[in-house]
C-alpha cells in the first residue's frame, strides 16, 4: 500500500510540474494598502531640486573622447557579444558588455542596468535576449561592482555613496553615447531596462536623460533613502547618519522620476516581494509622470515569465523591437497546423486499437498515448510496426521481432525523456532566472531530470497496471539501460530543440515557453524522433541480449497477480 501511495504521490508531482512548466501566472490588481512612510528625520534641511535643475548634477562633457578599449569577443546564438571599458567623465573605467544582433540593422538600443551586488554580467542573459529580439545592448557595471569601491558592501552609509550614484547616473548616460554613435543603432529608438537597484536608479535617470523613449523599471522602489529609512539608518550613529541623508536625499530617485516625460514609464513589482515592499513600491509608481503604464504580478522579487513577455511587448511598441512570438513562414504554417491535424488523428486511431481491438495493459496505453503525442503520425507507425500490426488490423498474438519491438521500446523511452526536457525547460524559465548554472552542471540537470521524469512515467504505467500481469512479464527497464539510453536520448534531442528553438525559431524563445507557440510542437517532435533513432541501436542491442524487455505479452499472463513471480522479476 505504502509503495502505491508512493507511485501516486510521484505521478501527482509530474503532472504539477507540467502545469507550472506550460503556463503562466496571470497579471493581478495593485495591493490594496495605505502608505504611511514618512521621509527620515533631517531631510528637511537638504531638499530635492527641481527637474530644471537637477540635470546640472549629472552633466559631463559630451564631446569627451569615449575612449572604448575592447577586452574579448565572442559569439553565441546569433549575437556578438563584446567585454570592453570606456572611461568614465567621474574618473576611472566603466566595465560593460556590448551585445550586437547578426544583420545589418538599424538596430533598436538599450542600456541594462543591474541589481545590488550585482555586475555586467548579471544582465548578460537578459541582453543576450533582447539582443535576438533586434536591440543593441550595454550592460553597465556600477561603480559599487568596481575594485574603486574598495568596500565588500554595496551601501557603505557614506558620502561615497552619493559621489557612486552620480557617478553611475553619468556612466549610463555615456552608455547612451556609445549608443547614438554606432551607425546601426537608431537612435530614435532607445530604451533602459534596469532591476531592483536598476530599477530604481531608471527613476533617476529618467529625470535628466531625455533621449530615450522609454524606461523599464522593474522591482525597484523610490532609492537608497526609501530601501533603508528603517531601522538600518536609525541604527547609524547620528552624525553618520545625518551626513549620509544629506548627501543621498537630494538624489533620491523618488524626487526625479516624475521628470521623466515625455519618455514612457513602465512599473512591474511583486505582490509577493519581500526585498521592494508593495507600499514601497506604489509610492514610487505614483510619483512618476505619464505616460506610464503599471503592471503587479503574484511574484516575488525575481517576478515570473508573464512579467518579461510583458515588457518584450511594452518596448515593442514603444522602440519597434521584434516580438518575442517571431512570425514564421505561410509555408510552415500550413506544415505544422497538417501535423497537429495528423497528431490528432494518430491519437485517435492509437485510442481505437489500444480500447477496442485488443484492450492492453493500462501503463502500456499510457505510453502509447504519450509516444503518439509527442511523435504523431510516427508515433502511430511505431505502434503498429512494434505491437506486430499490419495496416491497423487486430494486434498479432505472435510477437514481433527484436528490431520491431526495438523501435516501440526506443519511442517509448524518447517520449518519456523528452517530456521531461520539456519540464526542465519550463522550470527555467519559471523559476529564478539564475537558477540553471549552465556547464557540466547544467548539463547534469538536463540528464537528471529528463532521467527522472522517464523512469517516474514507466513507474506511473507500472502502477496503473499492477493488477495485470502481462505489463510485468512484457515491459522491463533496468536502471543501467536506462541512464545509457537517457544520455543518447538528451544529446539528440536537446541538440534539435536548441537549434531549432534558438536558432531557426528563435526570438520567442527568449521571453516564453508558450505552448500555443506552434513551432514548439514542431520542434519537440523532431526531437523526439531523433531521440528515437539515435537509442534505437541500443534498445536492439539490449533486447536480444535480454536486458531489457519490450513487448510479447500473451493471454496467458494476463490475470498474474502483482504480488507474483513475473511482477517480482521487475
Amino acid at each position: 500500500m505504502k509503495e502505491r501511495v508512493m507511485k501516486l504521490a510521484l505521478c501527482v508531482t509530474i503532472l504539477a510540474l507540467m502545469v507550472t512548466a506550460c503556463s503562466s501566472p496571470a497579471g493581478v490588481a495593485p495591493p490594496d494598502i495605505v502608505d504611511t512612510w514618512q521621509p527620515p528625520e533631517g531631510v528637511e534641511a537638504t531638499p530635492p531640486l527641481s527637474c530644471d535643475k537637477i540635470g546640472g548634477l549629472f552633466a559631463y562633457d559630451a564631446t569627451a573622447p569615449l575612449d572604448i578599449q575592447e577586452e574579448k569577443r565572442r559569439h553565441e546564438d546569433g549575437v556578438t557579444i563584446t567585454d570592453f571599458n570606456y572611461a568614465s567623465p567621474r574618473g576611472g573605467r566603466v566595465p560593460a558588455e556590448l551585445f550586437v544582433p547578426d544583420g545589418p540593422g538599424p538596430f533598436a538600443g538599450m542600456v541594462f542596468m543591474h541589481g545590488s551586488g550585482g555586475d555586467r554580467y548579471s544582465m548578460r542573459w537578459l541582453a543576450s535576449a533582447y539582443a535576438r529580439l533586434g536591440v543593441v545592448g550595454i550592460a553597465v557595471g556600477a561603480p559599487s561592482s568596481r575594485p574603486a569601491h574598495g568596500d565588500l558592501n554595496f551601501v557603505i552609509f557614506r558620502e561615497q555613496d552619493a559621489r557612486e550614484q552620480i557617478q553611475l547616473i553619468v556612466d549610463l548616460r555615456r552608455a547612451v553615447d556609445i549608443l547614438v554613435a554606432r551607425p546601426d543603432v537608431d537612435p530614435q529608438r532607445l530604451a533602459y531596462q534596469g532591476i531592483s537597484y536598476g530599477g530604481a536608479m531608471g527613476g533617476l535617470l529618467a529625470g535628466v536623460e531625455h533621449r530615450l523613449q522609454g524606461y523599464v523599471l522593474q522591482v525597484g522602489d523610490g532609492g537608497l533613502v526609501t530601501h533603508f529609512s528603517g531601522s538600518r539608518i536609525m541604527g547609524l550613529p547620528e552624525q553618520v547618519r545625518r551626513e549620509w541623508l544629506a548627501a543621498m536625499w537630494p538624489i533620491e530617485s523618488l524626487h526625479y522620476v516624475g521628470c521623466a516625460a515625455p519618455a514612457a514609464l513602465l512599473f512591474q513589482n511583486g505582490t509577493l516581494d519581500t526585498m521592494v515592499p508593495p507600499a514601497d513600491a506604489l509610492r514610487y509608481q505614483r510619483a512618476g509622470s505619464e505616460p506610464k503604464t503599471i503592471r503587479w504580478y503574484e511574484a516575488d522579487h525575481g517576478l515570473n515569465l508573464e512579467a518579461y513577455q510583458d515588457q518584450a511587448e511594452w518596448l515593442r511598441a514603444r522602440i519597434g523591437i521584434a516580438s518575442y512570438r517571431m512570425a514564421y513562414p505561410f509555408s510552415l504554417r500550413i506544415a505544422l497546423i497538417a501535423w497537429f491535424l495528423l497528431t490528432l488523428v494518430s491519437l485517435a486511431l492509437v485510442i481505437v486499437a489500444l480500447w477496442r481491438m485488443r484492450p492492453a495493459p493500462r501503463g502500456a496505453r499510457l505510453l502509447w498515448l504519450l509516444t503518439t503525442a509527442l511523435l504523431g503520425p510516427l508515433g502511430l507507425a511505431a505502434y503498429w510496426i512494434s505491437c506486430g500490426q499490419s495496416g491497423g488490423a487486430q494486434e498479432s498474438a505472435v510477437p514481433a521481432s527484436p528490431a520491431r519491438r526495438a523501435l516501440g521500446s526506443a519511442a517509448w523511452a524518447a517520449a518519456g525523456n523528452v517530456s521531461g526536457l520539456i519540464i526542465f525547460l519550463g522550470l527555467i524559465l519559471h523559476l529564478p532566472i539564475d537558477w540553471y548554472r549552465g556547464g557540466f552542471v547544467g548539463i547534469a540537470e538536463i540528464l537528471l531530470a529528463a532521467f527522472c521524469v522517464g523512469w517516474l512515467i514507466f513507474a506511473a504505467a507500472r502502477s496503473l497496471s499492477r493488477f495485470d500481469g502481462r505489463f510485468a512479464a512484457a515491459y522491463r527497464r533496468p536502471a543501467l539501460a536506462e541512464v545509457a539510453s537517457t544520455c543518447l536520448v538528451c544529446a539528440a534531442a536537446f541538440a534539435v530543440v536548441n537549434t531549432l528553438i534558438m536558432r531557426v525559431f528563435g526570438n520567442w524563445a527568449s521571453f516564453g515557453f508558450d505552448l500555443t507557440y506552434a513551432p514548439l510542437w514542431g520542434s519537440f517532435s523532431l526531437a523526439a524522433l531523433a531521440g528515437t533513432l539515435v537509442t534505437y541501436p541500443l534498445h536492439l542491442w539490449l533486447l536480444r541480449r535480454g536486458v531489457i524487455r519490450w513487448g510479447g505479452y500473451s493471454s496467458q499472463t494476463e490475470t498474474t497477480s502483482p504480488s507474483g513471480s513475473l511482477s517480482e522479476s521487475l
